[in-house]
């Protein structure tokens, strides 16, 4: 979904300017404190996707391709187990607030990473890496919030009393963070395609003997 992307374009333009200066023409390359840019926005990029994909539960785990063939089962620890995992680790007393308070601050963590990706936008390049733990981070995000529903539907057969218009706004909430970071993903897309056809068009701004970035 692109409706967000004007905003998004226009916060990384004024990034793009703020590092104008690091780009030297001709055969020179990227000057250093370019690559230290981009260093250090790719560390916080990865340390902001390392946040959002630590659970309180043991990510779900594909048996390998032998059990398809032999019908052993599809999955070694389901999502189904993932929520009962996490339901049995809640304080006795409160569950229901306990786990709002934890898809509140998973939420809170995926918004941090959508900002941190949007800035990285504007480094002096962008890896394919950059966009795979976007997106690695979309999937777990999705996973992370059928496992908090499915612990809500534990909860209600258990007679935890539980908030439905809450558990709606954490699931929409969910919806649109994933919508976010979908956009910022394809931005990135977008931003690495740029450089590969500027890389290509004019290999002499490139460091010389080094090999176009992926």
């Amino acid at each position: 979904m692109k409706g967000g992307q004007p905003a998004t374009r226009a916060l990384c333009a004024v990034f793009f300017l703020m590092i104008g200066g690091c780009a030297i023409g001709g055969g020179a390359g990227v000057a250093p404190s370019a690559h230290k840019f981009q260093e250090t926005q790719r560390d916080l990029l990865a340390e902001a996707a390392r946040d959002v994909e630590n659970a309180q539960w043991p990510a779900p785990e594909s048996a390998p391709i032998l059990a398809f063939i032999t019908g052993g089962g599809g999955e070694r620890f389901t999502k189904t187990d993932a929520a009962a995992y996490y339901v049995n680790r809640l304080p006795a007393d409160g569950r229901f607030t306990a786990l709002l308070a934890d898809a509140e601050a998973k939420l809170g963590d995926a918004q941090h990473l959508h900002q941190t990706a949007l800035l990285a936008v504007s480094a002096p390049r962008v890896s394919t890496r950059d966009i795979s733990l976007v997106e690695e981070c979309i999937r777990s995000l999705r996973d992370q919030r059928d496992i908090y529903s499915t612990a809500v539907k534990k909860l209600e057969d258990a007679g935890d009393p539980v908030d439905g218009d809450a558990v709606s706004l954490m699931r929409r909430r969910f919806a649109e963070i994933v919508r976010d970071l979908g956009d910022a993903a394809d931005l990135l897309a977008e931003r690495h395609a740029n450089d590969r056809s500027s890389t290509f068009a004019a290999p002499s701004r490139t460091i010389a003997g080094a090999a176009p970035e992926l």
